[in-house]
């Protein structure tokens, strides 16, 4: 006998719940939940719950009863609903029909009714429907010729109302000469479809599509244009032209939405439309139904990008420069307060329906441990804002940081396509956010948690009664709020393996004047990526330049000293937090871009070469920060862009400064600073069709009576002088090498390193003999094959004491760190030149890896073993 049929419904039920997920389990658990009491029902739900939602797909009855209105308590139990894919909205399909289809046999073109019937063979809704704005079929226009849509080129924005009985499409253009198709698709029949906008008639995108609360109305922008029309019949409403809403460009037209990205926002009531721009600094509010402009935010005071309205559309709010948040009274424009998010960007607002909260979804980056050093992107972010309308001062107050824990890696969520896809909504169970970015995409909740995630970019677009999310990729699905909420206390998963230790996952929050907003624990490392980093022995010093203020673009020299570390080879820091303090700008303290970092190889000082009307080198201790010397270059002409090198001799006595365009060197004395050499390596300028003669990098020997330097001219060229009599020593041109990462003496002085890439782009080490006479030619030792660098890479070479240790520093999203010695790579670098700052210890035994987002500590000499 089978047991099954001795059991209960519930016990059955409880069975099921109990067993493996699977899709046949959930069909059969579907008609049980179905006959549960609310009671049980609420019992269960946190076991129905813990199934993964995209096995919990509601089923045909339920979706039935969804887009109908009639919604029951277990509908809240489903998670996801595939709709179809993109070719199926291009003909006006759906593969699970739930209601009946369009049966109207096509009609014979002369017996048609007039107006009744497209010459398409779909036959037409007699209100117009499947008719483009302002062309019906009665008028022959072209979107009545038109059977289907072009999505071969994916879609860029989707709209869906709160029934979802049919979604707004909004597809890729897939030319310079073509727009995308914008159309109406229903979601539970075949059925023609409404076309609101055809891209043979414009060259644009909507990027921003949305549907008033009601369902009435579609809007977005086209070519600069703000759009409304019937989602119903798909007649034009209202149309705003550029010259109309003042974000006209200087010839009167207005911009492609990639150049000057509109976004929307209706108040719940439908009533009002907020309207913003992205570079054009336009923000309005308008009616819905008519179009006539309410309220536009005078030029000048900063009004851009998101927008976001109360129910009533009495409060607006919009996004400001470097991060900020302004909140307005429509009815006078009246700015009632701002705030600083401590966002790296804002891509979206929601504001409670009564005014007192706004929710800022963006990116952020920093406090990030376990990524520190590591991660290049920042990360999906928001924060809440409470709104007190007092009457003498309204304060617009902001709240903790919020970071979804589970968002991919992969997610940048300052990226173009974030600010295109970011969407936000405040639902009766509080506010979501949707980040969909180039390797990623994630939807989480005003606590962080993340509800749903995927490795891949996505589009999205919430129902405005926040009860759904539409994602379109090439399948088109809906995934349930209610059906994603986590149960319980979560445990946050553990920190992927990471190589080395965090050393910083951000900077003291009172380092700057000011602060961060309120809440936030610290400040990242920097808001610009962070290229120039040095490092001494054992990580017990660290220097970098960083950007510490969002508004400004001034970048600060930043030192950290952990005074608790050993002080033998290869110690780590202590487990106390770093001192953490900024270096003096330069000479006047005015503003100087640094050039050039490092360290003394005791770790006593740091020199910085700055460029600032020439080229500056001070010396500043590393216990106190305080400046011992300082040094200008002699003036000369420059080819180009200056930019400075450094090196110090092993034993800390001499330093050399060397120009990269000017070729001016000097070798100078540790303790006064004063030269001890200095003259000027010939250089030419660049002709037509001509690579410039630069000087690529220099090199003292150990005692520093001997200074290398390497040219570039096509093909690279060493020499080595002595430095007290300037007589040269050496003359060598390695073979095949196109330009040079790193220079440096044996710790004997008897060979010369000098690692760079080839011709054909292989990553290489020359190692040439600093003895016998005549011309020198070494061939090279490839480290990594096909490992194209930026023209003047930052890399870097150390001699160690048992070899040469070099950082390849690759210029497409990755770098290495490769020894000769072992003739192998000892760790793999997981971004480019570009997108973070790579240091190696004078000693060879530390690796420190710097990121916007924190620094980290990699031991080399245990990695070597």
């Amino acid at each position: 006998m089978d047991e099954n049929c001795c059991m209960t419904d519930v016990q059955r039920l409880a069975a099921l719940l109990d067993s493996r997920p699977s899709s046949a389990a959930w069909q059969e658990i579907c008609p049980l939940l179905e006959a549960c009491d609310p009671g049980l029902l609420d019992t269960l739900a946190p076991k129905v719950l813990s199934w993964p939602a995209a096995q919990r797909e509601m089923p045909d009855s339920w979706w039935a009863q969804w887009v109908a209105g009639d919604i029951r308590p277990h509908h809240a139990l489903a998670g996801t609903r595939g709709l179809g894919r993109l070719d199926s909205v291009e003909t006006g399909t759906v593969g699970h029909p739930v209601e009946d289809d369009w049966a109207e046999e096509v009609c014979e073109e002369d017996t048609c009714e007039e107006g009744t019937c497209v010459d398409d063979g779909f036959p037409s809704d007699p209100s117009g429907a499947g008719a483009a704005a302002g062309s019906g079929h009665e008028n022959g226009g072209p979107a009545a010729r038109e059977a289907a849509a072009s999505f071969y080129h994916g879609v860029v924005s989707v709209g869906a109302p709160s029934g979802l009985r049919w979604l707004a499409l909004g597809g890729g253009a897939p030319s310079p000469h073509r727009g995308g198709d914008l159309v109406r698709w229903e979601t539970t029949r075949d059925a023609p479809l409404v076309w609101y906008a055809q891209g043979s008639e414009c060259h644009d995108e909507a990027h921003d599509l949305q549907i008033s609360p009601d369902g009435s109305v579609v809007v977005t922008a086209i070519e600069g244009s703000w759009h409304a029309w019937s989602a119903e019949t798909g007649a034009e409403l209202w149309r705003l032209s550029p010259q109309q809403t003042g974000s006209a460009d200087a010839a009167g037209d207005g911009s492609l939405s990639l150049d000057d990205l509109v976004h929307f926002a209706f108040s719940a009531d439908s009533g009002r439309l907020a309207v913003g721009t992205g570079s054009s600094d336009v923000v309005a509010v308008v009616q819905t139904r008519t179009g006539a402009v309410l309220l536009r935010v005078p030029a000048g005071q900063d009004g851009f990008g998101p927008v976001a309205l109360d129910a009533a559309g009495q409060l607006l709010a919009h996004a400001g420069p470097t991060g900020q948040v302004v909140v307005r009274d429509v009815a006078s424009g009246a700015l009632l307060a701002s705030a600083d998010t401590g966002l790296t960007s804002v891509g979206a607002l929601a504001m409670a329906p009564d005014g007192s909260a706004l929710f800022v979804v963006g990116g952020a980056v920093g406090g990030v441990p376990e990524a520190a050093g590591l991660a290049t992107a920042a990360r999906p972010a928001a924060r809440l804002l409470t709104f007190d309308p007092a009457a003498d001062r309204p304060e617009l107050t902001a709240g903790e940081l919020i970071l979804p824990g589970e968002a991919p890696d992969g997610v940048d969520a300052d990226s173009q396509l974030a600010a295109m896809s970011t969407r936000a909504v405040w639902t009766d169970a509080g506010p979501y956010a949707f980040v969909g970015a180039d390797f990623g995409s994630v939807l989480f909740n005003g606590c962080g948690q993340a509800l749903w995630a995927d490795p891949a970019a996505a589009v999205a677009g919430f129902t405005p009664d926040g009860r759904a999310l539409v994602v379109a990729q090439e399948e088109i699905t809906v995934w349930f709020l209610a059906g994603l909420a986590p149960q319980g206390a979560r445990v946050p998963p553990a920190p992927p393996p990471a190589p080395g230790d965090v050393l910083l996952s951000g900077l003291p929050a009172d380092l700057t004047p000011g602060g961060p907003p309120p809440g936030t624990a610290e400040l990242p490392c920097s808001y610009w990526p962070t290229l120039l980093v040095a490092v001494t022995d054992g990580a017990r010093g660290l220097a970098f330049s960083a950007k510490l203020d969002r508004i400004s673009t001034e970048r600060r020299q930043v030192l950290c000293r952990w005074p608790g570390a050993g002080a033998g080879p290869g110690a780590g820091p202590g487990s106390g937090e770093p001192l953490v303090t900024l270096l003096p700008s330069g000479p006047e303290e005015v503003t100087t871009e640094l050039s050039a970092l490092a360290f003394a190889p005791q770790g006593d000082v740091l020199a910085r070469a700055l460029v600032r009307d020439g080229a500056h080198l001070l010396l500043n201790d590393v216990e106190d920060g305080t400046g011992r010397w300082h040094y200008v270059l002699p003036p000369a002409v420059p080819h180009g862009p200056e930019g400075l090198l450094l090196s110090f001799s092993a034993d800390g006595s001499r330093l050399v400064l060397g120009s990269r365009a000017t070729g001016r060197v000097a070798v100078l004395d540790t303790v006064s600073g004063k030269p001890v050499r200095e003259f000027t390596v010939p250089l030419r300028s660049a002709g037509p069709g001509r690579d410039g003669h630069s000087l690529d990098r220099v090199a003292l020997d150990p005692g520093g009576d001997r200074v290398a330097y390497g040219t570039r001219d096509g093909a690279g060229q060493v020499r080595v002088r002595d430095v007290v009599s300037g007589k040269v020593l050496l003359d060598a041109r390695p073979a095949q090498l196109r330009q040079m990462t790193g220079l440096a003496f044996a710790p004997d002085g008897g060979l010369l390193g000098v690692a760079g890439s080839t011709h054909h782009q292989d990553a290489a080490l020359w190692t040439i003999p600093l003895t016998g006479a005549g011309p020198v030619v070494t061939e090279p030792r490839i480290a990594v094959h096909d490992l194209p660098m930026n023209d003047q890479p930052e890399g870097t070479l150390v001699w160690a004491e048992a070899g040469p240790l070099a950082y390849f520093p690759g210029s497409h999203g990755a770098g290495v760190i490769w020894d000769a010695v072992a003739g192998r790579i000892l760790a793999d670098i997981p971004f480019g030149a570009l997108s973070g700052g790579v240091a190696l210890s004078p000693d060879g035994r530390t690796l420190v890896t710097l990121t916007q987002f924190g620094a980290r500590r990699w031991d080399l000499a245990r990695a070597a073993r």
